[in-house]
């Protein structure tokens, strides 16, 4: 059985999710179709607010309305352009939506209105990464880091150095954000992943027990567990973890890898 690093796979989650700046305001119920002169005037005034609209479109966006929240978020802006809310909100928005260019063009003018914002330095550098502009992206991260040690920063910043292999600094920041942050599962995964790289199979496996403290269900990280005790030469130990993870699998290339292993294990114990 070969279980040499350089054939053995980590998998990792790399599910993203980008914070939404803002307290959540409530709108006040208006209730009944008779107004008042009063109240038609008070009306009139609000439709002309951009925080108004953009409290709209937040309430929006928490009700799973990003198509709304856009709607009200432009409006706020056309009413005034350095409304840094708004364009946070429509950052977020189009972020849900997968329109990554505009929720950079979004963020990057809240940016610009707030530079000390450090979730949206996050956030820019989070839509920045889906288009694949890795400089800019790892530039507002950094920011985001450096402005006050944003744990989920320094998380994005070693997944974007996995990614490009740059492991000594990714090593570097997911330390970091686990200082910051002891409670985020996926920051043990990565580090894990990271060691898996270093060939030190023995602190992986303690980052990914790690993890399943947090996360015990996690299946990625089981797998990665089972991986990292055959890079320490322990099969009974990784066989044990396999085996209890592969009818939990439901994805179709790990759960192949995973008989994969196994049964190397119990050809090489032949």
């Amino acid at each position: 059985m070969n279980t040499s690093r350089s054939g053995l796979r980590i998998f990792l989650a790399l599910a993203l999710a980008a914070g939404i700046a803002g307290n959540v305001l409530a709108g006040a119920a208006r209730a009944g179709d008779a107004q008042t002169g009063s109240q038609k005037k008070k009306a009139q005034a609000n439709e002309k607010s951009p925080q108004y609209q953009y409290e709209k479109g937040l309430i929006a966006l928490r009700y799973g309305l990003p198509d709304e929240a856009i709607r009200y978020g432009k409006l706020a802006v056309s009413l005034d352009p350095e409304h840094f809310n708004a364009w946070n909100l429509l950052g977020s928005a189009y972020y849900t939506k997968g329109e990554y260019a505009l929720s950079a063009e979004s963020y990057g003018k809240a940016a610009v209105l707030k530079p000390d914002a450090g979730e949206v330095q996050r956030n820019l550098g989070l839509a920045l990464v889906e288009l694949k502009e890795t400089e800019k992206a790892e530039a507002a991260l950094k920011k985001a880091y450096d402005l006050n040690g944003d744990a989920e920063a320094a998380y994005y910043l070693s997944r974007l150095y996995y990614i490009e292999k740059r492991f000594e600094e990714a090593l570097d920041y997911v330390v970091k954000s686990i200082q910051k942050n002891g409670a985020n599962a996926g920051a043990y995964n990565l580090k894990g992943a990271v060691l898996n790289q270093f060939d030190r199979p023995l602190e992986a496996v303690g980052c990914f027990q790690a993890g399943l403290v947090l996360a015990p269900d996690d299946v990625n990280l089981q797998v990665n567990l089972g991986v990292a005790y055959l890079n320490a030469k322990e099969p009974a130990k990784a066989m044990a973890v396999f085996e209890a993870v592969l009818p939990k699998i439901e994805q179709a290339v790990l759960k192949t890898q995973v008989e994969n292993y196994i049964k190397a294990i119990k050809d090489a114990g032949k």
